[in-house]
């Protein structure tokens, strides 16, 4: 979260703002706590590859009629729905004056918001990073943090520079605080419940922290992916 000294909180924008309370929320917290809101738009480049093939199909949800996916089509619609999701995030954020930045990635959710967390700390070059989540082990904060775990796992081909990502479960703020005070690098993982991120006590801690944060889908929206 910290990048010439400006605390930072990344998010998802989905295009259709899906989780437009989570996005809320998360404007909220950045502007309580005097951070930059970071939006990120995800292509999937499954998608992409798909339209590709050559026996790649659609049916049209109206006309029922099966037509050749066309990749031109799908790279346009995609950036169509990142202008929607930043217009969403613009919208967002300039109702609390929070400052806020946007940028379009292509890969897999969770490297992709991993490593736009990780960009915004400066020991992103680390090769330690520890995923502090709040939260039980059975959240949804969890099973997202062991896919990225498994994601990373023998990255930069497994050489000695490969990076090392551990998770840390804390089940209360004062966890979560006695987590922060250690001399090594971390993600602050929060699920995008206004609950959750409402809360005065962790708005305090993360005021004091030098921690990127990164806000997933609430539980709800969670189990709809």
């Amino acid at each position: 979260m910290l990048m010439s000294m400006r605390k930072r909180i990344v998010i998802e924008v989905a295009p259709a703002q899906r989780e437009r309370g989570a996005l809320e929320a998360a404007a909220a917290l950045a502007d309580r706590v005097g951070a930059e809101l970071v939006g990120l738009f995800i292509e999937n480049p499954d998608l992409l590859r798909f339209a590709a093939l050559p026996f790649a199909h659609e049916i049209g949800f109206a006309s029922a009629q099966r037509r050749r996916l066309d990749v031109s089509a799908l790279e346009r619609a995609l950036r169509a729905h990142a202008a929607d999701a930043e217009r969403a995030l613009a919208g967002t954020a300039g109702r609390s004056a929070v400052r806020w930045s946007f940028r379009v990635a292509r890969g897999l959710a969770s490297r992709e918001l991993l490593a736009a967390a990780m960009g915004a700390a400066a020991e992103a070059t680390a090769r330690d990073l520890r995923l502090l989540l709040l939260g039980d082990g059975g959240s949804a904060a969890t099973r997202w943090a062991e896919q990225a775990r498994e994601q990373l796992r023998g990255g930069r081909d497994g050489g000695e520079d490969a990076m090392r990502l551990s998770l840390v479960h804390s089940a209360n703020l004062a966890e979560l605080a006695g987590a922060l005070q250690q001399d090594l690098p971390g993600v602050v993982v929060l699920l995008g419940d206004a609950a959750v991120l409402s809360q005065t006590d962790l708005q305090a801690l993360l005021r004091e922290t030098a921690a990127p944060v990164l806000v997933l889908p609430g539980r709800s929206a969670a189990g709809r992916r």
